[in-house]
């Protein structure tokens, strides 16, 4: 049964590991609650204050924002461009032709680093703080029986956060923030190179993700259920998956997966596809079933706790119908399961 304590501590984890500076602009938990108001309420506010300053900040990057000395904003691409004097291709017809060749002086090179070099900053942080939100939001929804009241690994997040800063896309973030729930709940499940995959993470990439969660039964794909399926396997995708170290048994040797009965008594074995659970019995007695498999690797299933897809279920027919041809029985029933509760194999 879930405990509703558990996730008042988890949330206490998270923002403890924050610096006053990178909770500039949003407020920890703590802190609301003593006010007395509620922290739907200010998470609101704060998230759309974000999103100002976030379009603000771009309007500035485009030098649509620029403010003249009244505080009136104006266009400085169109306002200033006498001032532009570093192309010699620019001829102005109102000033000396001599400067209109100038290049910037190394002062007014530092300034616009510095200038550069301060809105890259704040749009660092700001992707940080809307996935600091993002991850108080899943922690709330989620069912927790135990959480790991250890703090952090300061090195894995140190680099989530110079990985996840640089990512924009919603449907990205929602798997960085995944993957730092599951490390607060359970220091040490997530590893570097996980955090290294998903930095290098396209759309694609996520699509191909969930894709294979749809079709994973514990830590292997029923690879022979697969290829049967007409449209649905795509062979450039798990040859890719293969070289990105995320699956085995593409290339090179077949591999197969070993079921175990966990039963003296004939064949049982419960396994889980996506949102379904399978139970396999037969009442032969026999210890073990082999199948075709392509395996996950260790990064592999670590990825595969990050998202929760429905199964395929063309893909569970096919499963179902081998099964049976190789004399068991399967009972299919729905598992519930969040994706940051899932476990590493």
């Amino acid at each position: 049964m879930s405990n509703p304590i558990l996730r008042i501590q988890l949330l206490r984890k998270l923002w403890v590991h924050l610096t006053p500076r990178e909770m500039y602009g949003i407020s920890p938990p703590d802190k609301i609650q003593r006010s007395g108001r509620a922290l739907g309420d200010v998470r609101r506010n704060e998230l759309t204050h974000l999103l100002n300053i976030e379009k603000q900040l771009h309007e500035k990057r485009r030098d649509l924002g620029v403010q003249n000395k009244e505080g009136v904003a104006f266009n400085e691409s169109k306002e200033n461009t006498k001032d532009v004097a570093f192309s010699q291709f620019i001829d102005f017809q109102d000033v000396d032709s001599e400067k209109s060749m100038q290049l910037p002086e190394i002062e007014r090179m530092l300034v616009n680093a510095e200038e550069l070099s301060r809105y890259e900053a704040l749009e660092r942080l700001l992707r940080l703080q809307k996935l600091y939100l993002l991850t108080e939001r899943i922690i709330l929804g989620i069912d927790l029986n135990e959480i790991d009241k250890g703090p952090l690994d300061r090195r894995w997040f140190n680099r989530w956060k110079l990985n996840a800063c640089e990512i924009s896309n919603g449907a990205l973030q929602q798997l960085w923030a995944r993957i730092l729930v599951r490390e607060l709940r359970n220091s040490g499940s997530s590893s570097l190179r996980a955090l290294e995959f998903l930095s290098a993470f396209s759309l694609e990439d996520a699509e191909s993700l969930n894709r294979l969660a749809s079709w994973t039964i514990g830590d292997f794909v029923y690879r022979s259920a697969l290829q049967a399926l007409a449209g649905h396997y795509d062979s450039e995708m798990f040859e890719k998956l293969e070289e990105q170290g995320v699956v085995r048994g593409v290339f090179g040797k077949v591999l197969s997966k070993t079921l175990r009965s966990d039963s003296d008594h004939g064949f049982h074995a419960d396994l889980t596809v996506a949102d379904k659970s399978l139970r396999i019995t037969s009442v032969q007695p026999r210890n073990e079933l082999h199948v075709p498999a392509y395996m996950l690797t260790s990064v592999g299933r670590e990825l595969m706790a990050l998202v929760a897809p429905s199964v395929d279920q063309d893909y569970l027919n096919l499963v179902i119908q081998d099964l049976h041809a190789r004399g068991m029985a399967v009972e299919v029933s729905e598992n519930d399961a969040d994706p940051s509760a899932l476990q590493v194999c």
